[in-house]
């Protein structure tokens, strides 16, 4: 089971977020959004050491400013949303089931509400499949056994306040969600 922590802001969230043992780290580069990650901001986050994977999160953004997101922001992946990119070496994830590999499915994104986990549970016998939407410590193992994703996503329900990751909660995600 592959954990992502998403809504990462701050440099001592990413850091904290990897300690607690995700694979990936959200970065949602949104404007507009509640967790929005400015190009200075992606920087900071760029420099800090991490072994787990960072993905860029995009909606509607153009294959340029992807592509330099990517590079300023040493990003492993990106999450699309009404978007296309393709580049040697990152991973891309969709946000529609169409969409070729990965794919994410979120009930409603930036809002944490639980989405359909038994029609997601169909699609991921089929295809990789990362759920999220209002996942937390509390409901993640019954989402991993309902489900049986590829990966779970944590953001609002890994957090004190928006924006502001709370490590205690990142552990816990992270050590139900890979107990199954």
């Amino acid at each position: 089971m592959k954990v992502k922590i998403c809504g990462i802001v701050r440099p001592e969230d990413l850091a904290a977020a990897d300690a607690a043992g995700a694979d990936y780290l959200g970065i949602v580069l949104v404007p507009g959004s509640k967790r929005y990650v400015s190009e200075a901001a992606l920087r900071r986050l760029a420099a800090v050491p991490v072994r787990a994977r960072r993905v860029g999160v995009f909606v509607g953004a153009a294959p340029r400013a992807i592509r330099r997101a990517v590079r300023i922001g040493r990003l492993d992946a990106v999450q699309l949303y009404r978007c296309t990119f393709r580049q040697s070496g990152v991973e891309v994830w969709h946000a529609t089931p169409g969409g070729p590999g990965t794919v994410v499915w979120d009930a409603a994104p930036g809002e944490g509400r639980v989405g359909d986990w038994p029609r997601a549970a169909r699609a991921a016998r089929r295809r990789r499949l990362v759920l999220a939407g209002g996942l937390t410590p509390g409901n993640v193992a019954d989402a991993v056994r309902a489900v049986r994703p590829w990966a779970v996503d944590g953001a609002s329900g890994t957090e004190a306040a928006p924006g502001v990751k709370d490590p205690q909660k990142m552990t816990a995600f992270v050590r139900k969600a890979k107990s199954l």
